[in-house]
């Protein structure tokens, strides 16, 4: 059996399956994340991973620089494993899957030094950005339901929460720009 190989932005190859902190770099993460759709791509307009992040990590600014960077960083593996919908990755038969996307964040949130345990904000963060991004008027609409339990209605102050840090539709370059810049700036601090 052949060993899985990605080739990343930056050229270098992997085993995705088993990663190592040398084979994580926040260029790969940011452009891969940036051409990565959210909703599996099938929004009215398609809502970049890049984009989301940094909106996830826009609703966290409350929290430590670190929760901060795992606000960001939250859905990191998608880079190097592509985005699977919560509702797929949830189903028994994804438990590989699952379990692959765990040892890929071990990994990127050890590589950054980001603390591996989720902060409940950046759960709740994550949750609401789902909903905006699926009943706002370039996604489903607002008809959509989600119909899960951990996704209810969206509320009129978590909207507000969303877009008084001027959510537009953006690019996928820019989305990978405003990604790289946000962990530069964390890094930094």
């Amino acid at each position: 059996m052949r060993t899985p190989v990605i080739r990343t932005y930056t050229g270098h190859e992997f085993n995705p399956l088993d990663p190592k902190t040398s084979d994580i770099n926040i260029s790969d993460i940011a452009h891969g994340l940036a051409t990565c759709a959210r909703f599996a791509g099938h929004l009215a307009r398609p809502v970049w991973v890049a984009h989301h992040s940094v909106f996830v990590a826009n609703l966290c600014q409350h929290l430590p620089i670190p929760y901060q960077l795992q606000a960001l960083c939250h859905d990191a593996s998608e880079a190097y494993l592509g985005d699977v919908t919560k509702w797929v990755k949830e189903s028994p038969g994804m438990a590989f899957y699952r379990e692959a996307e765990a040892r890929m964040t071990k990994v990127i949130f050890e590589t950054y030094d980001i603390p591996l345990r989720m902060h409940p904000d950046v759960e709740y963060a994550d949750r609401v950005m789902v909903r905006y991004e699926g009943t706002h008027p370039h996604g489903f609409g607002k008809e959509f339901v989600i119909d899960h339990p951990n996704y209810p209605a969206l509320t009129k102050e978590e909207r507000f929460l969303v877009e008084q840090h001027g959510w537009i539709h953006m690019s996928w370059q820019q989305a990978e720009e405003m990604f790289l810049n946000r962990f530069l700036l964390l890094k930094r601090v």
